[in-house]
């Protein structure tokens, strides 16, 4: 069984993989961006000027140009830029939304299966493309899935085999004692005195 779930793991894995790849080909929505931006700016952004990392974020999404250029002296600061933001939040949007789509969410799933169906492949489609590269460690695993199912096969018919004999020769014992003559033993008058 826990050949199988490792399996099924991996398999749910690279499905995973292949729709967030699937996924990054298309443009981020800018308000994915600037939420995630929003994040970045509220934790770096000057006490005095937390609150308002939503509205920065919003107007950079929008490339006004004022906020464009104080976002982009805030993630210079701390080692970032546009781009970089920006592939970020790509990648934790198409994450987010093949988490949901896994989950069968019914909006997400009507999204996902419109661009799909847009670009003419399917999960499946996604999936053999990853699993082309993933099927050396399958086949492993499916052997180690026999070789324990052997194994098990094997210790249950040595079980069934150790019953069987078992089994017989108490019947034999039973048999024994059945054909056996039995006497009746009287007690004996001391007997009879110390058992009352």
């Amino acid at each position: 069984m826990r050949w199988r779930r490792l399996k099924w793991s991996l398999l749910q894995e690279l499905a995973l993989e292949a729709l967030v790849n699937f996924l990054l080909k298309f443009e981020l929505p800018p308000e994915a961006f600037a939420d995630y931006l929003a994040g970045i700016l509220q934790d770096n952004l000057p006490e005095d000027q937390a609150d308002c990392a939503q509205t920065l974020a919003h107007k950079c999404a929008l490339n006004e140009l004022d906020a464009v250029a104080k976002v982009n002296n805030v993630l210079a600061d701390i080692g970032l830029n546009m781009e970089k933001v920006q592939n970020y939040a790509k990648f934790h949007e198409a994450t987010a939304l093949t988490q949901k789509y896994m989950q069968r969410e019914p909006d997400t799933v009507t999204r996902i299966d419109e661009l799909l169906a847009d670009d003419g492949v399917s999960i499946e489609t996604l999936m053999r493309d990853r699993l082309a590269e993933k099927l050396d460690y399958i086949e492993r695993i499916d052997r180690l899935i026999t070789i324990a199912e052997s194994r098990r096969n094997a210790s249950l018919r040595e079980i069934d085999r150790r019953r069987a004999v078992l089994g017989e020769a108490l019947r034999r014992s039973v048999q024994e004692i059945e054909d056996g003559q039995f006497e009746v033993i009287e007690p004996t008058a001391a007997e009879g005195k110390n058992a009352a």
